[in-house]
């Protein structure tokens, strides 16, 4: 997945998500709008077929770029987590 920023200001981040799929784009701005700080955070698709997902942070304070890199991360443990545990009841 080759992600790709498209615009990144103060408090606004638009990034387009490479090969990651709608499920993927929607699980992170759910994530991200859970934080205080957050004013919005959403993705779109142009075409269903024919483009990438989109997302697009807007921070009432604070790096939304950091902010999306500590989403990643804690969904990134959490799954690693449910996978153990998957792994586990399937042996």
């Amino acid at each position: 997945m080759a992600a790709k920023i498209l615009v990144n200001e103060k408090n606004t981040l638009e990034m387009d998500l490479g090969g990651a799929d709608q499920s993927l784009a929607q699980l992170l701005a759910e994530r991200i709008m859970e934080d205080k700080d957050v004013e919005f955070a959403s993705y779109k698709v142009e075409h269903p077929i024919m483009s990438t997902p989109k997302l697009i942070v807007r921070t009432k304070k604070g790096d939304p770029a950091k902010l999306v890199l500590e989403k990643l991360d804690e969904l990134k443990k959490e799954l690693g987590e449910f996978r153990k545990q998957f792994s586990e009841i399937t042996e």
